[in-house]
């Protein structure tokens, strides 16, 4: 597996990336019909602008590929554009890996170099939010570092479910 700096042209790979991802890991969590008219071509743009305003190493994108294709990533960017606070609190915005990379090791690499990343552009807190009731998730981060702080809150409505949200935090 082979973990390199995302670029712009990556968008559509990372779109389906975090679709099926969510196909998977949100089934019965997410309305099915707004999973099954989640769009590869309108995420994949919205990820290649994304990249265009991150500006390495305060903010950015690492994917996981294997055989030519990327499986998994993880994005971060500085806390606060949602009202989370500034300064060097920063946010794991995004981690998604396809179902058949789950369990393969290939999360605990990815995360690894996403904390290495982090700590060498200086940081030295982050936070993340992960669905309350995604309990492979929360093992998965719980088992990396990362601890729920306390701080909940609610994503949505989607499709008129509102999801409970936990955050979690590290140091480094």
């Amino acid at each position: 597996m082979l973990i390199r700096r995302a670029a712009p042209e990556d968008g559509p790979a990372v779109a389906e990336v975090q679709i099926r991802s969510w196909r998977a890991a949100y089934r019965g969590l997410v309305p099915q019909d707004y999973l099954d008219a989640m769009d590869a071509a309108r995420r994949g743009a919205r990820w290649s602008q994304w990249f265009g305003g991150a500006v390495w190493p305060g903010a950015g994108m690492l994917v996981a590929e294997e055989d030519g294709g990327v499986v998994a990533f993880a994005c971060f960017a500085p806390a606060g554009e949602n009202g989370e606070g500034a300064g060097p609190l920063l946010e794991l915005e995004a981690f998604y890996s396809l179902p058949e990379v789950w369990g393969s090791g290939g999360n605990r690499r990815l995360i690894a170099d996403v904390h290495e990343a982090v700590a060498a552009a200086g940081h030295t807190e982050a936070v993340l939010w992960v669905l309350r009731d995604n309990p492979r998730a929360r093992r998965f981060y719980a088992a990396h570092g990362w601890e729920p702080d306390g701080t909940v809150t609610e994503d949505g409505p989607i499709n008129g479910v509102v999801l409970p949200r936990v955050r979690y935090h590290r140091k480094f």
